[in-house]
């Protein structure tokens, strides 16, 4: 067992973190939300689950093992472990107690990391649009560009970390751009403009003779307080761009990503 995953299983107990008991029921899961409250015995106590007493009796008989997942950060933490024994009215504080599961401390855990940055499309129609310039090192992003050094760049999707782009050359030739020029790009939605730094991914398709269809990924914003807010200013335009994208899937509009 990694000493990694113990420790951040041990952290998730001191906060109490939420997490979902699946309790084994007829070659099925029956998921229930639960929370984990203290070591105990060398084990993990959590909060027993309501209205399935008699499946959680059986499973303690058989030592049946139980799944027990919850979110860390970035990492989705996972384990299997037999319940011991059934613990009625824990005291959770002066006031409040609570029924309770002891699992024993699981052999194994695993942590997966979640992706965190959804990616939305962004219709045609879309108020979000985007503008693509290359600039020296030396350059600051709040400078203003120079106009020969613009990339036309219609968007195409949209994540907290960065943008689908297809970039159009001019005079039928291939844009000028590169996968090592800092580039200065421009995200307008809601009379609003946000400027950020950033960097194209390899190209990916080119079947339009004068444009790529790339990705460019932008440079992490959680290092200041003003990289911070345009991150929170992202991740509004990516939930505004999901919620319209839901409305169109039940508008039939689009369909729904399989």
């Amino acid at each position: 067992m990694p000493d990694k995953n113990a420790e951040i299983l041990l952290n998730a107990v001191e906060r109490n973190t939420a997490i979902v008991l699946s309790l084994p029921s007829a070659g099925m899961l029956r998921n229930h939300k639960s929370r984990l409250l203290c070591q105990m015995e060398g084990g993990i106590l959590i909060a027993a689950p309501h209205g399935d007493e008699a499946l959680t009796g059986d499973l303690i008989k058989k030592r049946t093992p139980c799944v027990v997942s919850f979110n860390s950060g970035a990492f989705k933490i996972i384990f299997a472990s037999p319940i011991r024994h059934y613990v009625e009215s824990w005291q959770l504080n002066a006031d409040t107690s609570v029924n309770a599961l002891l699992l024993e401390f699981p052999a194994e855990i695993k942590a997966t990391q979640r992706r965190s940055n959804y990616r939305v499309d962004v219709p045609p129609d879309s108020d979000v649009s985007i503008r693509v310039w290359r600039i020296s090192s030396s350059e600051s992003l709040k400078d203003t560009p120079i106009a020969a050094k613009e990339v036309t760049a219609q968007i195409r999707d949209m994540s907290q970390a960065g943008v689908g782009v297809k970039l159009i050359g001019k005079d039928g030739a291939l844009p000028k751009i590169t996968a090592e020029d800092r580039l200065r790009v421009a995200i307008v939605y809601a009379a609003k403009t946000l400027i950020i730094e950033g960097k194209i991914t390899r190209a990916v398709d080119s079947s339009a003779g004068n444009s790529i269809v790339t990705g460019i990924q932008f440079k992490k914003l959680e290092a200041n307080l003003e990289g911070r807010q345009i991150l929170s200013q992202l991740m509004r335009i990516v939930g505004e761009l999901q919620r319209d994208e839901l409305r169109r899937v039940r508008l039939g509009l689009v369909k729904k990503a399989s």
